[in-house]
């Protein structure tokens, strides 16, 4: 945004208020939601086919729920962050409701009538200039628009679209109890000293003690040291055991009834199998494609990925006293073994370098690297500034972040920062809604992006300290947030992450990459306590072990992968209550791993993406790798002149971030590149070529 834009500036008050709902706030917000919309479709219904325009039927459609999505959206998070679990409950039950009574909103044949009427009357005469007259994006968001209501099944005999809008319905409760089983699974082992062996000092301080013994969670930040550094075989392979429970045996029956709706809908619509439906708008396009894109690439990866494991038993072998009698690693082995292979090739202690990341100075430094990128700066907002504006935040800890465009002075976003686990919280990291970037007339609503992670807490003898995948965790969701926040897209519905679910990991995975430039590891690591720089020997080792095991690690995504496409294209069984799912896979992940899982695993009834819009896409990740490589190689070309890092940093911005999914995402990737995107930046990077 090179000139000044009028803004709408968030209502810190009205969010706040949000915190307090109780059950008669969140029952009058739906009603009045939907009292709302319905006034609103009525009016669109009453227009004479010859009289509908965009305005007044298509925008009039488009825009009928924006006065309540940035309550919704804040309710959304809410529901995964607050402290309050009655709360939770209504905000998820909340959730629930709104949901279930939106399909029967947004299933009215009239609706879909006055959109044909118009797209088959006056947009054939308007077509040209929506574009000029109401935003860039407005032509393809009818489009886009108009192939999701036919693929709602408009068009199909009474009986069929009931039964369909019936398990749209179903679909939307089964994925919120899905998650949130996951989120409320709680289970821990007990440590004594002698079972905490091999266990980081700094990480031992941050326990809590039950009974005089360590307690150790399946959150994250706990689970992952303890794997990574526990000497004990035992421990480890109990927690693994346990956590390779998490969502219960509820879930695998829940993801079964998922899957059957998925392709029940698919097929009610015309499509061969969920598979063929939800990939249709996507960036791969088919079901054929995706397999060929995943064959590839596993056939290049898994001769690596073998040898790589050779390699780890090869080591634990000749090196590990309790490993010289095993001939082969177990599913409870891997991290650690890594752990010390990676300390023997690349000479550093990974538990040691923890202390040279500390979360608030990780966090100012990675501001100014991509503010310096990207022409923004950010400003930590203190206690005093957030009571003046009345801004209450779900809880003490959580930081609020100003973005100001470095050219215009203007506020282009805010970000919340909820960095540390609390009971009942979302267990893994993401980046969430709270207010959505759009134009209301020549006014641009300033949005705010929420990352949601759960890392070390500070106590009165430890700051929050980062392991280096946390910081590389806290860049990746950076990623998604800079994507909700410097866009500069007319509509919400286009802004922001609004892209196709294929290129949506892209902006957070090529941001990735800079936390591994020598000279902004130099920036970022500087010890808690003596404030000494890392030494640049260290920061030199961990550049050469980014890709350490990578090829392995990409492997096991690329089956994963697979098997979503599996499950989504009628090739796993699903009898006895979703059971049958984890024998499929177990049997799936040895003919292409070659290596055994928990006898426990429960797997994938922990695979919130299953429910999160990853169906049939989790290949996404490995796709959109693919096109971030590609993008940091143009940054890479460059990278010691400064003047042309920010020349691409603002075409990136341009050309990638203010866009969204105003226009078709391939075109995007051309604009910036210049070219057509291609896979060697990606192989060559982990080794492949």
């Amino acid at each position: 945004m090179k000139n000044e834009t009028s803004q709408i500036l968030p209502n810190w008050k009205e969010i706040s208020k949000v915190l307090k709902y109780k059950k008669q706030d969140f029952d009058k917000l739906l009603e009045a939601f939907l009292k709302h919309k319905k006034e609103i479709y009525t009016e669109v219904k009453k227009i004479k086919k010859e009289d509908r325009t965009f305005q007044n039927t298509f925008l009039a459609i488009e825009k009928s729920g924006d006065d309540f999505a940035d309550r919704f959206y804040q309710i959304s998070t809410f529901a995964m962050t607050h402290k309050d679990k009655d709360f939770r409950d209504l905000a998820n039950n909340f959730q629930k409701e709104s949901a279930y009574k939106m399909v029967d909103m947004e299933h009215d044949k009239d609706i879909y009538r006055a959109i044909v009427e118009y797209k088959e009357g006056n947009y054939k005469k308007e077509k040209l200039g929506l574009d000029k007259k109401y935003g860039v994006g407005s032509v393809k968001l009818f489009e886009d628009s108009y192939k999701a209501y036919k693929r709602m099944g408009f068009d199909l005999p009474s009986v069929k679209q009931e039964k369909l809008k019936k398990n749209s319905k179903e679909l939307s409760r089964l994925s919120l109890d899905f998650e949130r089983n996951i989120n409320d699974y709680k289970d821990f082992i007990l440590c004594s000293e002698e079972e905490i062996k091999g266990l980081p000092e700094n990480f031992v301080k941050s326990l809590e003690k039950v009974k005089g013994k360590y307690k150790i969670t399946l959150d994250y930040p706990s689970i992952g040291p303890f794997l990574q550094y526990a000497d004990s075989r035992e421990k480890r392979k109990e927690l693994v055991d346990k956590n390779a429970k998490k969502g219960g045996e509820k879930n695998l029956k829940i993801l079964a009834e998922m899957i059957n709706l998925r392709d029940n809908n698919a097929k009610l619509l015309g499509y061969k199998n969920h598979a063929e439906f939800k990939l249709e708008n996507k960036m791969a396009k088919t079901e054929k494609a995706v397999r060929r894109f995943l064959s590839d690439a596993m056939k290049q990866l898994k001769p690596i990925s073998l040898k790589q494991r050779q390699e780890l038993n090869n080591f634990a072998k000749a090196n590990l006293e309790d490993y010289k009698d095993i001939n082969n690693l177990e599913y409870f082995d891997t991290s650690y073994v890594q752990e010390k292979l990676k300390h023997k090739k690349y000479s550093y202690d990974s538990a040691k370098i923890k202390e040279y990341f500390e979360l608030d100075h990780v966090l100012k430094e990675m501001f100014s690297i991509f503010g310096e990128l990207f022409n923004f700066s950010a400003i930590v907002i203190d206690e005093k500034q957030k009571k003046e504006k009345g801004i209450t935040l779900q809880d003490k800890d959580v930081k609020l972040v100003e973005l100001k465009d470095k050219k215009t002075k203007q506020i282009v976003s805010y970000l919340v920062l909820d960095l540390f686990p609390r009971d009942g919280k979302y267990g893994h990291a993401c980046s969430a809604e709270f207010i959505l970037s759009r134009f209301i007339g020549k006014e641009r609503v300033v949005p705010i992006n929420e990352i949601i992670c759960n890392f070390q807490k500070p106590n009165k003898n430890m700051p929050s300290l980062l392991s280096l995948r946390e910081v590389e965790t806290l860049f990746h969701e950076f990623g998604h947030a800079i994507h909700y926040m410097l866009t500069n897209c007319v509509y919400s519905a286009q802004a922001c992450t609004n892209v196709v679910r294929d290129f949506v990991e892209t902006p957070s995975q090529f941001m990735e990459n800079f936390l591994y430039e020598e000279k902004n590891l130099k920036k970022i690591a500087v010890h808690y306590k003596t404030k000494k720089f890392l030494d640049k020997e260290i920061i030199h080792k961990i550049i050469e072990s980014k890709n350490f095991m990578a090829a392995d690690m990409y492997y096991y995504i690329f089956v994963s992968s697979l098997f979503d496409i599996e499950m989504h294209s009628n090739q796993v069984p699903l009898n006895n209550n979703g059971l049958d799912i984890t024998k499929y896979y177990s049997g799936f992940r040895k003919k292409y791993t070659e290596m055994e899982g928990s006898k426990f695993s429960l797997f994938p009834a922990a695979w919130g993406h299953m429910a999160g819009g990853y169906d049939a896409g989790y290949y996404s990740y490995m796709w959109a790798l693919v096109y971030a490589q590609d993008f940091y190689s143009e940054f890479k070309k460059v990278e010691n002149n400064k003047n042309k890092l920010k020349e691409i940093g603002e075409r990136y911005r341009r050309e990638i971030l203010e866009v969204g999914g105003s226009r078709d995402e391939m075109t995007s990737v051309k604009k910036f590149l210049g070219r057509n995107g291609n896979d060697k930046a990606f192989l060559k990077e982990i080794g492949a070529k």
